[in-house]
């Protein structure tokens, strides 16, 4: 059996040694004592411990690295003992691991790479270290087997698609002490969670980031945004508690659309323009208090179409136009009133059959 193979040219080129052993394959950097791990074989046993160090010509090299696709499509693997000094994992290394159950990423490491546990779908758990600066897109995404996730207070980017599709994940707990934290589009898209706290250090927000969370029931909000970004929300069709703490200029179009047990909210005093669509087929929506809101100027077509139990709305003084279908098909609106309505769309309360007052301006 092989033990080693030396490379002519690669020493020539940062004294880097390639080492083949089963079922591992390394490089090693005679300049920093570093080895990387290259390549797993396929047929690997369920239980993988990659050992902290190792020797190459009587020489000890510590394992920093794990390379692009090392263990990719290793579908025996159930448990994996990553090094202790791991200081970087290259992007798809545990993709497709379909039976890998557990992970413990070591202190030190400080990315999550794209695509790293794509299709893991036997994941259950996994553990992120206090040094972890970014999630990358698509990293955990279509770990259908994962329950909950904590979030180092040190993680500044979440990017897009990171948790996507993940069916089991009920919860994620963003940890205390943080002070910067964005979340990408897509980032939870179609994951299970029951529960949602947005803590205030939350400073941006991706495009439908929660999109499609059916098992959804409460989310809170602490955090301050210019615009509750487009979809965030769309299709929550359990959650049935909101609130919202922050300050927020304007929500966007279908922010909360399709929320279907949402039976009341309260928005927040700072707010100025309601997108298209933003509340569209919330149709347990029987509360929402807009006459207070001073600042209030603006609300979009469609933006509350479909409320099915909305009976009364008392619109603020800034409201001067009703755009089109903006109350469409509210099928239980009695009384609508703006004292500085001037204006209202053809089709504003289309499919209002109940619709019995209406007091405005004009």
């Amino acid at each position: 059996m092989k033990r080693f193979i030396i490379l002519t040219l690669s020493v020539l080129l940062n004294s880097v040694m390639l080492w083949a052993a089963a079922p591992f394959s390394f490089s090693f950097d005679e300049t920093t004592g570093e080895a990387t791990l290259l390549s797993a074989n396929k047929s690997i046993s369920k239980a993988v411990v990659i050992p902290d160090s190792v020797e190459n010509e009587g020489k000890y090299y510590a394992v920093t690295k794990i390379a692009k696709q090392a263990f990719a499509k290793c579908g025996k693997v159930e448990t994996v003992k990553l090094p202790s000094k791991l200081k970087a994992i290259g992007p798809t290394a545990f993709a497709e691991c379909t039976k890998l159950k557990s992970i413990a990423i070591p202190e030190g490491v400080e990315v999550v790479p794209h695509h790293c546990f794509f299709l893991c779908t036997s994941l259950e758990s996994a553990t992120l270290p206090s040094t972890l600066k970014m999630i990358d897109h698509d990293a955990f995404i279509a770990c259908r087997a994962l329950q909950t996730i904590r979030i180092p207070k040190n993680v500044s980017h979440i990017k897009s698609w990171a948790f996507g599709e993940n069916l089991a994940l009920k919860s994620v707990v963003f940890e205390p002490g943080n002070t910067r934290l964005s979340i990408g589009d897509h980032a939870f898209d179609r994951s299970g969670l029951e529960t949602l706290i947005i803590p205030s250090y939350v400073d941006s927000l991706g495009e439908y980031v929660f999109n499609g969370c059916g098992a959804l029931k409460s989310a809170t909000i602490e955090a301050n945004f210019d615009t509750l970004p487009k979809m965030t929300f769309h299709g929550c069709e359990n959650m049935s508690e909101l609130s919202l703490k922050g300050t927020m200029n304007a929500i966007a179009y279908g922010a909360f659309s399709d929320c279907k047990k949402m039976a009341s909210v309260t928005l927040p005093a700072s707010l100025m323009e309601i997108g298209v669509n933003a509340f569209d087929g919330c149709k347990s929506l029987a509360n929402i208090n807009l006459q207070d809101l001073a600042s209030l100027h603006t609300i979009r077509e469609a933006a509350f179409s479909g409320c099915e139990s909305l009976t009364r709305v008392a619109l603020p003084n800034g409201i001067k136009k009703i755009e089109d279908g903006t109350f469409m098909s509210c099928h239980s609106l009695i009384e609508i009133t703006g004292e500085n309505v001037e204006s209202e769309a053809e089709f504003s309360f289309y499919d209002c059959p109940n619709l019995k007052t209406k007091k405005f301006a004009k």
